[in-house]
């Protein structure tokens, strides 16, 4: 791999790492954003990021269980093949809005506990859940715009 590639693939895997990905899954990620032709088998990735196929292997399997991976296969080919999943960021700032609609029930919830309070003690669960209701109307519409935009383009 070019060392500018090399450069990158790494720097995703260091943005990942700090999201709490493991930091082969990271690099593996960054290899499948500008790896040509768009996947590769897990000897490949084993290969061309230095690392052992076991590493790959529960990489990959926590990839594929997380949607940010999928797999293919070419007649003739015995091998498997990996490749980004073509919407899986949309899906996973779907999965993140449903747990913050999730906090924000459970931020109401302690509002309630706390009725008839000051109103200072509830202060901050008062602003966690506007902030969390406000993401949960806003979110949907960013990701129908995203969606469009997608759709203009295709």
């Amino acid at each position: 791999m070019e060392e500018e590639f090399a450069r990158y693939v790494e720097d995703v895997a260091l943005f990942w790492e700090s999201q709490g990905l493991p930091r082969i899954a990271g690099r593996i990620l960054g290899l499948l954003l500008v790896c040509e032709p768009p996947y590769r088998s897990a000897g490949e990735l084993a290969e061309e990021l230095g690392v052992s196929k076991g590493s790959v292997s529960s990489m990959t399997r926590l990839l594929l269980a997380s949607e940010s991976v999928e797999t293919t296969a070419f007649p003739g080919d015995r091998a498997t093949y990996y490749r980004l999943t073509p919407d899986s960021l949309d899906r996973k700032l779907e999965r993140r809005l449903a747990m913050m609609m999730r906090f924000r029930a459970l931020a109401e919830r302690g509002i309630e506990l706390l009725e008839g309070e000051p109103e200072e003690r509830s202060a901050r669960l008062r602003r966690v859940a506007s902030l969390y209701g406000f993401l949960e109307r806003e979110v949907p519409r960013l990701l129908e715009r995203w969606r469009e935009e997608c759709d203009e383009h295709a």
